[in-house]
C-alpha cells in the first residue's frame, strides 16, 4: 500500500522517537526505575498483514492491549499490545517481585491501562503538537485475545492503514518486548500523512 514515502516515513520514524522519550520519562517515574524504550523502522501494513505478524510474533498464546480512540485531522485507534508474559513482567517490575502471581494477574488490567494511558497520551500529545493540529482521545480500554484477533475488527484489507512498530522496553536487566499500532482507515490515513508533509515543509523554511 503505497500511501507514504521515504521522507514522510523517516518523518514519522523522527516524531515518534521524541514521543518515546517523553513517554519513557513519564514511566520511568511510574516504575521508580530507567526504562528505555526503542523505536526500530515503522511499518505500514493492511490489517490482515498486521494481523499475522502478531500471530507469528505472539503464536497462539493471549496478548493484552491498551486501546485508546482518537480523533481530530486524523482518526483511528492506538493500541500498546504486550504478549502476556512480558505484560506480568511489566506489571511485576511496577508493584514489586514480590507480589504473588494469583495477585498480579488481579492486578494486571488496573496497572497495564495506567501504563497504556502514559505512553499512548505522551505519542499522542507529541503527534498533535509536532503536527500542530487538535487530536482528541478517548479513556483507554483493556482488550486479552490470542494472537492477531487482539486488533479486533480491523480486518477489511483495503479499508483499513495500520501503523505498526515493534517496542523493546529495557527496565534493569528484564527486556519486555510490546508493540504499538495506530488503526486509521484510508481518509484519515490520507490526512496524516498531508499532515506530516505540512510538518516536512515547515521544517525546510526553518
Amino acid at each position: 500500500m503505497a500511501i507514504i514515502g521515504a521522507m514522510e516515513r523517516d518523518a514519522v520514524t523522527e516524531i515518534l522517537n521524541i514521543a518515546i522519550g517523553q513517554a519513557a520519562s513519564a514511566l520511568s517515574q511510574l516504575v521508580e526505575d530507567e526504562v528505555r524504550l526503542s523505536v526500530p523502522a515503522i511499518q505500514f501494513l493492511t490489517p490482515s498483514q498486521a494481523n499475522a505478524r502478531l500471530e507469528a510474533e505472539t503464536g497462539s498464546d493471549d496478548s493484552v492491549a491498551v486501546r485508546q480512540s482518537f480523533s481530530g485531522s486524523f482518526s483511528g485507534d492506538m493500541l500498546l499490545i504486550f504478549p502476556e508474559p512480558s505484560s506480568l513482567d511489566l506489571v511485576r517490575s511496577m508493584l514489586g517481585d514480590m507480589v504473588p502471581l494469583d495477585s498480579l494477574t488481579e492486578l494486571e488490567q488496573e496497572a497495564l491501562l495506567e501504563v497504556g494511558n502514559i505512553i499512548l497520551n505522551a505519542c499522542l500529545g507529541s503527534l498533535a503538537n509536532q503536527l500542530g493540529t487538535a487530536v482528541e482521545s478517548s479513556l483507554p480500554t483493556y482488550i486479552r485475545a490470542r494472537g492477531g484477533r487482539i486488533l479486533g475488527g480491523a480486518g477489511n484489507g483495503d479499508e483499513e492503514l495500520v501503523m505498526f512498530l515493534h517496542v523493546d522496553f529495557s527496565l534493569l536487566a528484564k527486556n519486555i518486548n510490546g508493540y504499538l499500532a495506530f488503526l486509521m482507515d484510508i481518509a484519515s490515513a490520507r490526512n496524516f500523512v498531508a499532515a506530516i508533509n505540512a510538518y516536512l515543509q515547515r521544517s525546510l523554511v526553518r
